[in-house]
């Protein structure tokens, strides 16, 4: 989920060996002078208002990212990682707890087929037992 962007003119991110642009038919073509925005997943967008709808740039590389981290300094700053870090272990403690619920439903469900399977068999004790 993208939570950060940074603007960036296009002739910036142009300087990378590894640039690709994507365009739609219809789009007008982009100068240099042109801003643009790097997400936090290294994506590049026109507008980060309608990212979806304006994306330059999807094809995300390991050279693609040390070119942004190395010369373009690209990175979440300091007070934003704590809330991503907070906000990772909360899907962490989430997702624990969900496997903790569906364990403990399977569990329960183990017990409950075997309790129904103790009281088959008692029934067909008494039964037995009542015919004898």
């Amino acid at each position: 989920m993208r939570k950060y962007c940074k603007a960036y003119h296009l002739k910036d991110l142009r300087r990378s060996a590894h640039w690709t642009e994507q365009h739609e038919e219809n789009e007008q073509a982009l100068s240099d002078d042109d801003v643009v925005y790097l997400w936090d997943d290294f994506t590049v967008v026109r507008s980060p208002i309608i990212a979806d709808k304006s994306l330059l740039l999807d094809e995300v590389t390991p050279e693609w990212q040390a070119f942004c981290k190395e010369v373009l300094q690209f990175e979440v700053p300091e007070d934003l990682r704590y809330t991503y870090e907070e906000q990772a272990m909360e899907l962490y403690d989430a997702s624990e707890t969900e496997v903790e619920n569906q364990n403990k439903t399977s569990a329960q469900t183990g017990i409950k087929d075997e309790l129904v399977s103790q009281r088959e068999n008692c029934a067909i004790v008494e039964r037995s037992y009542f015919y004898e």
